[in-house]
């Protein structure tokens, strides 16, 4: 049974993170590729299974990403794929005509 406070106080939290991380994929794809200048587009996906769930964000970006350094603590800005990470249980980069698109996978305990 998937039902109880446990598993509720489990599903809101991880909503959350997805909800933080979204919002952070979809501004780095607005900011940073084509998508972002007037004409372009971002598509947003959602898919949920048993215990887990992966929002995905594609553009037309080029392709290329590497993973995140450390950023000058001076900086006001380079943080929010560090976030993505600490929040995500699994993080991804897939290339496809037309684009990109970066993932992320939310997990949860489904027995609780």
């Amino acid at each position: 049974m998937y039902s109880g406070r446990k598993l509720s106080t489990q599903l809101t939290a991880r909503a959350q993170d997805a909800e933080m991380v979204v919002a952070e994929l979809a501004a780095n794809s607005l900011r940073h590729t084509p998508s972002g200048r007037q004409g372009g587009e971002i598509k947003i996906s959602v898919s949920c299974r048993t215990g887990w769930a992966r929002v995905a964000v594609s553009d037309s970006g080029r392709g290329s990403w590497s993973r995140p350094g450390r950023p000058d603590d001076l900086q006001n800005y380079g943080r929010g794929l560090l976030i993505v990470e600490e929040y995500a249980d699994k993080v991804g980069h897939d290339v496809h005509d037309g684009g990109q698109t970066m993932w992320a996978e939310f997990g949860w305990c489904a027995d609780a």
